[in-house]
């Protein structure tokens, strides 16, 4: 309700255009911070999430066929680690059902990118099969005119076939099929986080290739093992890890593709959010935009505000102009 989204926006939002809108592939960003895909998985929340405070949300990921989702636990704290597992294996509606509650949605303050990715299946295991599959899921979207901008996930991790995209082969059959279909809006890819930076250039290079406007990166750390898991993930519990194990992780990826790539791709950065020095850190390394969900879990969605309110003083303090002159900073510095 309109008393609702005023007492939200009243309570959590921070606006400052001047200093925190961009223009990114042509669309306008009242600010830089989004809630990732994952979290709005079905659509339920584009109407009151700019009160909240976000810049832009992605929905989904989006698949042809509903799912209902993997075995139980999908969700699990590790609050020491400040991380989450996660297990949902792109549990969703189906892209029929989710374009059908976005039609008609627009809000030219507040930019929605819909994550597409394949149907969680056996069906879909096949590289012919996976990429039909993503095909139809984009061209329904793109027919209806569903959508800002787009993004391709090619990195979730919790599905049958595992990340079966994330080689250049691969993703060239993907991308060479999604590019058949007339795309008027940008285009993404949502990466891993998991490769080592030679198998992640080659998957840039497979993208720039096909025109694709940016990359997001990334998506959910696979390795339990890591140093900075502190917690005992308890046996049983499968699934990705999001939030702090994910930091650094992204931050490497993201300055390597802005020192090779930064006149070619926009950047996305996502991984360990949890205040607004880590998305100003983002930022200067080479992202134009930020996202995060697990930071929101931990800190609560006032976190969005607090965020937006610190780079604020960040930037002024710096001297910059606004947060488009941030971008890249520390590249320049070297």
């Amino acid at each position: 309700s309109p008393f609702f989204k005023f007492v939200t926006k009243s309570l959590f939002s921070y606006i400052n255009e001047k200093y925190l809108a961009q223009e990114v592939c042509g669309i306008h960003f009242s600010n830089p911070i989004g809630l990732s895909a994952g979290f709005d998985k079905d659509a339920n929340l584009q109407n009151i999430l700019p009160s909240v405070g976000f810049g832009f949300m992605q929905i989904g990921s989006v698949t042809l066929h509903p799912y209902e989702g993997n075995p139980k636990p999908r969700l699990y704290r590790l609050p020491k680690s400040k991380a989450l597992v996660v297990y949902y294996g792109l549990k969703n509606i189906g892209v029929k059902k989710i374009a059908q509650k976005l039609k008609g949605f627009r809000d030219k303050n507040f930019p929605v990118s819909i994550s597409i990715a394949k149907t969680n299946s056996k069906d879909t295991c096949t590289t012919e099969e996976g990429c039909t599959d993503y095909k139809g899921c984009l061209e329904h979207l793109v027919e209806n005119n569903i959508g800002d901008f787009y993004t391709i996930n090619i990195s979730c991790p919790n599905t049958f076939g595992g990340e079966p995209f994330t080689t250049p082969e691969k993703l060239d059959a993907l991308l060479k099929g999604l590019r058949k279909i007339d795309i008027e809006k940008p285009l993404f890819v949502k990466m891993p986080i998991n490769l080592v930076w030679e198998d992640f250039r080659k998957l840039l290079n497979v993208i720039v290739e096909y025109q694709c406007d940016g990359v997001i990166i990334g998506n959910l750390n696979k390795d339990h093992s890591s140093d900075l898991i502190k917690d005992k993930i308890p046996d049983g519990v499968k699934g990705g890890i999001s939030g702090l194990p994910t930091k650094e992780l992204s931050n490497n990826l993201i300055s390597k593709t802005y020192s090779e790539y930064r006149d070619k791709l926009v950047i996305v950065g996502v991984g360990g959010v949890f205040s607004a020095e880590d998305a100003y850190e983002k930022i200067k390394l080479g992202a134009s935009l930020v996202q995060l969900i697990t930071g929101m879990i931990y800190k609560g969605p006032q976190l969005v505000g607090e965020i937006n309110r610190d780079l604020v003083s960040f930037l002024k303090r710096d001297g910059y102009a606004n947060l488009a002159e941030a971008v890249g900073e520390f590249h320049r510095k070297k």
